[in-house]
């Protein structure tokens, strides 16, 4: 049954409404409803490389009132945006917030160079620039940061005496030099160095190290301020109940941020501008980016419809095989055996992008694959898809004389009894799938260039490519193209299709959620083994439980990220499946969108 044209066009529309009202909203969040101008700004480092930040600056800052300043820095694999609900916050209550791109980050050019000079690695390039602005009180001067930014945020500060106020998040603990320093503290911390090796946070009110590096004595209570502000001495430590990710959006960390700054840098007062530190308005643009990213990718669907109606395009629409369905013993075992695979596969694979002590194998012996994080995944995605590739082989010899499979019913071949490839189809299908992806991607550029707005949700998604990540694209797009074809396609259609439901609607959210299932298991046991001991049973993070820290910081911590992402794309390869009866057209949209979201906002990095 061909869906209505005509409702088709009416659900595209819907979803450019939606988009265009929520970039709006969440372009007046941002600017608290036209009391804060937000602009993109780029400056030169030391270095010599161009850099990228955005500047809050509120409207009653001029030349004839300066305000305090505040440096925002982001972490590792994060960007400017990521320490958007701080400067949001600040702004909003009578701050200048500069929130830049480090080297190698988001638009920044450059590289992140943990091995270099500049150990702030570009946040000390940042802080010179917010010295010169025009409105910016020069006297009254902060810094903050999250973990990588947090390292950034200390080593500027050091090198600056004038920096009146400092708050690492997630990071090291300063020394007594520092002024003024807030330091938050994740409860269930994933990097060992940012809780003293400690396996867990809680001892670290009498722990040596810390009261030395904060010049203390005796031992130091959570969320008590020490010291006096006057005086540059005055310390705390906010705790925080989340993980290190979660600190970057977490209402206590943004309270106690902008709260420590309003009695540092403008002498405890509550001026005019001042609002309490908990009316927060920051997440309701998380929220509104969020539905512009799920209602730029759910467009895909009403514009493959209305393309598919057309002569051109027709034939693309190939109906689904039906001859081979697994039985539900062989379900069971495929998912299983493919969740295993998974489970053991993730830690060991990834660690080739960017292993345990942060050096990354890959770069260093291909310096044009520059981003660490993409090669750890790019590494997983082609890892899983030969081993896949194999043990299919050895099941399809099997599969093809006992059952008489053939490719057509794996949803590859364009004839039921042999291999053929039309050729036609595929490349028209290639076609469909670049409009998708730049229909999506257009809408993003549209709404980045006219509000400022990205696609996204709390970590990067969807931006526009600076024109050496846009080089980078089509390469890390064939292993994650292989990947969606044999795992995320034959796999799921072919080999392991679960049966026909009632209705075409309840066998696409059936399918969806045994996809899900058969796919994403395996990445939650690993964080289960690494969170499950951690949250709930008082121990440390569970990798370094069973010996094996190596596996226990940065990798666990992207499931996160990757569990919500890759439920969203099965659902996009589950419809284009059954839209198109063939794997071609779900495996190059998803492969595309997976892609895109690393490549545009991965780190780079030198390979030493």
């Amino acid at each position: 049954m061909k869906p209505n044209l005509g409702k088709q066009v009416r659900l595209l529309i819907l979803c450019l409404v939606i988009i265009a009202a929520s970039s709006v909203i969440a372009y007046e969040v941002e600017r608290d409803f036209g009391k804060v101008d937000v602009q993109l700004v780029r400056f030169v480092d030391p270095s010599g490389a161009v850099m990228t930040a955005k500047l809050y600056r509120p409207v009653v800052a001029t030349a004839q009132n300066k305000l305090p300043g505040v440096l925002c820095i982001h972490g590792y694999q994060n960007d400017k945006e990521t320490q958007d609900a701080f400067a949001i916050e600040l702004s909003r209550r009578g701050f200048v917030a500069l929130a830049i791109d480090l080297l190698g980050h988001g638009n920044s050019d450059g590289y992140f160079d943990r091995l270099g000079a500049d150990k702030s690695w570009g946040g000390n390039g940042g802080y010179q620039f917010l010295k010169t602005l025009p409105f910016v009180d020069t006297n009254n001067l902060g810094v903050m940061g999250h973990s990588l930014g947090a390292m950034s945020s200390v080593a500027v500060a050091t090198a600056n005496p004038d920096v009146k106020a400092v708050n690492p998040q997630c990071g090291p603990d300063g020394t007594p030099a520092l002024k003024n320093l807030l330091l938050t503290q994740a409860r269930f911390e994933e990097f060992r160095g940012f809780r003293e090796n400690s396996p867990r946070v809680e001892p670290l009110t009498t722990n040596a190290t810390r009261l030395k590096n904060f010049g203390l004595t005796g031992s130091i209570q959570w969320d008590t301020t020490y010291g006096d502000f006057a005086q540059g001495t005055a310390r705390r430590v906010a705790l925080v109940d989340t993980v290190h990710p979660g600190v970057t959006h977490n209402p206590k960390a943004v309270a106690e941020a902008v709260d420590w700054m309003r009695q540092a840098l403008k002498g405890g007062k509550t001026d005019s501008l001042w609002i309490p530190p908990y009316q927060q308005i920051y997440m309701w643009k998380e929220w509104m980016t969020l539905l512009a990213l799920l209602t730029a990718i759910f467009s895909l669907l009403p514009l493959t419809n209305i393309l598919l109606a057309s002569p051109f395009f027709a034939e693309v629409a190939q109906p689904v095989p039906f001859r081979y369905v697994a039985s539900k013993r062989s379900w069971w075992l495929l998912a299983i055996v493919n969740i295993i695979i998974a489970a053991v596969t993730y830690p060991l694979l990834t660690q080739l992008g960017r292993d345990g002590s942060g050096l990354h194998p890959i770069t260093t012996r291909l310096p044009f694959l520059a981003l660490a994080m993409g090669n750890g995944v790019a590494v997983w995605f082609l890892g899983n898809a030969l081993i896949y590739l194999v043990l299919f082989t050895i099941w399809y010899r099997s599969a093809s004389k006992k059952l008489g499979v053939t490719m057509y019913d794996m949803g590859v071949s364009f004839d039921e009894k042999r291999t053929v490839f039309n050729w036609s189809i595929i490349g028209k299908t290639v076609l469909l799938a670049a409009i998708l992806f730049a229909w999506v991607y257009v809408l993003e550029g549209i709404a980045q260039w006219a509000f400022g707005i990205e696609f996204r949700f709390l970590w990067p998604f969807m931006r526009q490519f600076t024109p050496r990540r846009a080089v980078l694209f089509p390469i890390y797009l064939i292993p994650a193209l292989a990947f969606f074809l044999l795992n995320g396609g034959i796999f799921m259609f072919g080999q392991n299709r679960p049966k026909e439901c009632s209705t075409p609607a309840r066998t696409q959210w059936v399918w969806w959620l045994k996809n899900c299932f058969a796919g994403l298991v395996g990445l939650i046991i690993i964080w289960a083994i690494q969170y499950v001991p951690y949250l709930w049973l008082g121990m440390g993070p569970g990798f370094e439980n069973l010996g094996l820290p190596q596996f226990a910081q940065m990798w666990p911590l992207m499931v996160f990220v990757f569990v919500p992402e890759f439920a969203v794309l099965l659902f996009l390869t589950t419809w284009f499946f059954r839209r198109t009866g063939r794997v071609y057209l779900g495996a190059l949209v998803a492969s595309s969108l997976a892609v895109w979201f690393t490549v545009a906002g991965s780190l780079m990095v030198h390979g030493s």
